[in-house]
């Protein structure tokens, strides 16, 4: 007998165990119901986290508007104003000029509630020296459910400042 023939042979005699490859079902199980406790865990977390951010992105989008039409009314040497109805509603920065396409167009954050400070709806008109003729005061923009709430100042400047809590 050859070599060759006695490996073969001797290997054919032994089989060989091999381990099945996945996951039994207890350690399915296991895994998730770990992923179950730390998504329970994080997601009250993540609401505050996103009710924030919206909020944040309200507030944003009003100071943009403040600022195109403050500086186009300086451009053009001639008022620019926006009416703000209030975050659920959309808005936009007309042209002064009476063209058909607004120089800023926002949309609505209808998640977001706003509060402003002579309540209704706030007309903000820059003069041609980029002041605010019209619409100072604060704009409170908040999530009622999560207790979240930003105020935004607007000066008689046209300058616009923003801190976390509610308008007082």
């Amino acid at each position: 007998m050859s070599i060759n023939h006695q490996i073969s042979s001797a290997y054919l005699e032994k089989p060989i165990l091999r381990r099945e490859r996945g996951f039994t079902l207890v350690e399915l199980m296991t895994v998730i119901a770990i992923v179950a406790v730390l998504a329970a865990t994080a997601a009250p977390s993540f609401r505050q986290l996103i009710a924030t951010q919206r909020i944040r992105g309200a507030a944003s989008a009003l100071t943009e508007s403040l600022w195109v039409a403050r500086a186009e009314a300086l451009k053009r040497n001639a008022d620019v104003g926006f009416l703000f109805a209030g975050a659920a509603n959309d808005w936009s920065v007309p042209d002064p000029a009476g063209g058909n396409t607004p120089l800023l167009t926002q949309s609505a954050f209808p998640t977001v509630s706003s509060v402003m400070q002579r309540g209704g709806n706030v007309q903000f008109n820059f003069n041609a020296y980029g002041r605010l003729s019209t619409g100072s005061g604060w704009v409170q923009f908040g999530d009622d459910p999560s207790g979240i709430y930003r105020c935004l100042v607007v000066a008689t400047t046209g300058r616009a400042t923003a801190t976390n809590g509610k308008c007082s």
